[in-house]
């Protein structure tokens, strides 16, 4: 009888450790799974949304372009990034400076491509400021904001997703 008890209570604590083993989930993504890799961002409606704050006031804008939308492939060592997107001649080469974990600042890479005028001017404002707001499976949330003067501050939310 205690053979059998002892042998049934191990079968159960060999299956109860198998079943939990395979109903694992994946470790959850923080920050640093963001700092380098390749990972991709769907433009959609939403991040054709800007917010503009100006003095007291708030207000939205949105970008008029009427291409299609785009999946954006970026590819990231820790210190810089290269993105490429359909409308691109050529890849985008930005520089990558870390705040702290789930903040960085972009700057495009004046060395390595020829700049336009958004570009030249995003850089002679300090970049872009890219701040974490969740992580949502393999995906991160952000708000990329460019500080235009102390007065004006322009925003944009978007997604990134680990490929």
């Amino acid at each position: 009888m205690k053979k059998s008890i002892l042998l049934t209570f191990g079968f159960v604590t060999l299956l109860s450790n198998f079943s939990c083993k395979s109903n694992y989930e994946k470790p959850k993504l923080t920050c640093s799974d963001f700092k380098i890799g390749k990972f991709y961002i769907q433009e959609n409606e939403e991040s054709r949304n800007y917010t503009v704050i100006s003095n007291d006031s708030t207000w939205k804008i949105k970008d008029k372009n009427d291409s299609a939308f785009t999946k954006i492939i970026i590819v990231r060592k820790e210190n810089s990034q290269i993105e490429n997107k359909i409308e691109f001649e050529n890849p985008k080469h930005e520089i990558i400076e870390w705040i702290d974990d789930c903040t960085y600042r972009l700057t495009y890479d004046s060395l390595k491509m020829e700049l336009d005028e958004g570009e030249k001017m995003i850089n002679k404002h300090n970049g872009i400021v890219v701040t974490k707001r969740l992580i949502e499976g393999k995906c991160m949330l952000y708000t990329a904001t460019i500080t235009i003067s102390n007065a004006q501050k322009i925003s944009q939310d978007g997604i990134i997703c680990k490929e």
